[in-house]
């Protein structure tokens, strides 16, 4: 037997057992991983605090709620932004409402502020968005 079917020979053995190592450390890895039998939900009410006024906002897109949840919990600091609308809507005790919200690292300064300050200025309070940067998630509701 040359050199190389001596090495080959000896070597099937190791290959053998490498393949076998790395296929039970993937299914190891993947029985880990977490799995959830309820659903995301598809809506969110989630109230913020601003200094010592609050308002609601729904959130409809999951990517969104997920990161109101992580600012929350401290894992991020986000605040929201979205288009002020007139009515209520889910925000009780205001005039008006956000659509299309995104939860924000940052935005220009002039939409930030307080919910009274759109209450004073109506749907055109900071070009018609509000984004206050001093936002807490105080509370999230799934629907």
């Amino acid at each position: 037997m040359d050199g190389f079917s001596r090495f080959v020979t000896n070597a099937r053995p190791f290959a053998t057992a490498s393949v076998i190592v790395t296929l039970v450390a993937g299914l190891g890895m993947l029985s880990c991983q977490k799995t959830s039998t309820s659903p995301s939900p598809t809506s969110a009410l989630v109230t913020f605090r601003v200094v010592n006024e609050t308002f609601k906002v729904l959130l409809t897109d999951s990517a969104v709620i997920e990161l109101a949840r992580r600012t929350q919990a401290g894992g991020v600091k986000r605040f929201p932004n979205g288009r002020i609308l007139a009515g209520a809507d889910v925000n009780a005790g205001w005039s008006w409402h956000l659509a299309d919200v995104e939860m924000v690292e940052a935005s220009i300064e002039l939409c930030d502020g307080r919910p009274s300050d759109v209450e004073r200025a109506g749907v055109s309070y900071g070009g018609g968005r509000f984004c206050p940067w001093s936002a807490t998630v105080a509370s999230i509701e799934d629907r």
